[in-house]
This record gives structure tokens, sequence and C-alpha cells, in this order.
């Protein structure tokens, strides 16, 4: 056979492989979702937020040194196709963590959420995932703050599914002495690249943990600010 065969083979059993291999992974998330007593998970949340916290978000800890975390949750930030266009990169506005002028990112880096009492604590990452930026928006600026849920942007999204249990988006407006910070919220910890892709764990059992983990900042936040509840897929435990 000619090398141009070989390589024609190597890429159909490559194909061949990759959506037997998807497919394998949606049966095994329907599967976990399939007979999922929302009001156990909610109060197995807590277990939850701290395995992952001890995990794969350790590094939250690490920037809340002693201050506990009540509940946390990925963000992106509200970035549209006429932003990228105009590239827009930075918004002033004030941090009280540093009672200082910072710079906002608004491009579609990772952003972490993480409710600790009264406070909010934004998390704001650079190019290479690094947090470089902390903001606290206290609980003067979270009572003149507003959410609510908006429809997913772009039909890619409205696929993207905890087994049957679609993706709901929720536009978080946080009030500042300038410009408002404006931040998508999902329910569950999702990944967006900076092509304003989203992302789930593949493993079925962790896609569990952080559907119900991100319901769970949306109740707690609720719960601390009645204005700022949106509905989610977990009970109030």
């Amino acid at each position: 056979m000619s090398t141009i065969i070989y390589v024609v083979i190597f890429f159909v059993v490559f194909y061949a492989v990759a959506i037997f291999w998807w497919r394998s992974q949606r049966n095994k998330s329907k599967n976990a979702f399939a007979n999922l007593d929302l009001s156990r998970e909610a109060r197995s949340a807590p277990q939850y937020q701290e395995e992952l916290m001890n995990g794969d978000y350790a590094f939250l800890k690490k920037q809340m040194n002693t201050a506990p975390i009540d509940a946390f949750t990925t963000a992106a930030s509200e970035y549209s196709a006429t932003d990228r266009a105009k590239d827009l990169g930075k918004d002033a506005l004030k941090s009280l963590a540093t009672l200082g002028t910072v710079k906002f990112t608004t491009v579609t880096t990772p952003k972490y959420l993480a409710l600790s009492g009264d406070e909010l604590h934004l998390f704001d990452t650079n190019k290479d995932g690094d947090i470089d930026k902390h903001l606290v928006f206290d609980r003067q600026r979270l009572q003149q703050s507003a959410i609510s849920e908006i429809p997913l942007s772009g039909s890619s999204w409205k696929h993207i599914k905890y087994g049957d249990y679609a993706l709901r988006s929720y536009k978080l407006e946080l009030h500042t002495d300038q410009q408002p910070v404006h931040l998508i919220l999902y329910s569950g910890l999702v990944n967006v690249s900076p092509n304003n892709a989203a992302f789930l764990s593949m493993n079925a059992n962790k896609q569990v943990q952080e559907f119900v983990v991100g319901n769970y900042f949306l109740n707690k936040l609720g719960e601390r600010y009645p204005h700022l509840k949106v509905p989610s897929y977990l009970p109030v435990a």
C-alpha cells in the first residue's frame, strides 16, 4: 500500500475510536444523572465542594488564605462578538481588596467566584491561567448588584447538558464605583475557552459533583442576598 492509503486508514480508525469514546462518555454521563436524587445531592454539596477544593480547585483556598469558602463557582466575562472584534481589553474599577484602581480583564479567561460570609470574591486570571487579580465585593455593593437567568448564546452551547439537565446561564451584574462588572454564570462548573467554547469534565462522577457545586453556589448566593436568587436545579438543603 502507498503511504497515502496508510494515512487515510489511520485517520478513519482514529475518527471511529474518537466517536466511540465520545458516545461512551456521553452514555456514562446520562446514566450518572438518570436517577439523581437532587435532595440527597444537595445535602452532599458541602462534601463535594471540599473534595474539589482539595483537588482541582485547591488554588482557591490558597488565594483566600484563612478565610472560609461557603460556596464557589466558575464564571466567564460577558464578551460578545463585537467585543472580540474590537478586542476590548480592560475596564477600570475600584478594587475593595486593594482600595486602588485595578484593571479587570474582559477577555474570556477563566474566572472564579467564592462566597465568604457577606463578601463575594472574584478571581481573574491572565492568558497563562494564573490568578492575577483578586477583587472583593462587600454587602453594600452586593445589595446594589443584580442577577437574571438568560438564554444560552450560540447554538453549540444549547447542546451542552448534564445528563438530561440542560445547561442554564445567568448574567450577574456586580456594582462598582464605575462601570459594573458583567459575568456569566452557569448551572455547574463550566470551563470556557478564549473562543467561547464550553468544556465539561469527561468523568461522569466528577460531572455530578461540578453540577451540584455550581447549583449550590446559586442557592447560597440567593440565601445570603434574596434579590440575587435565581432558579437552580438543586433544592435548598
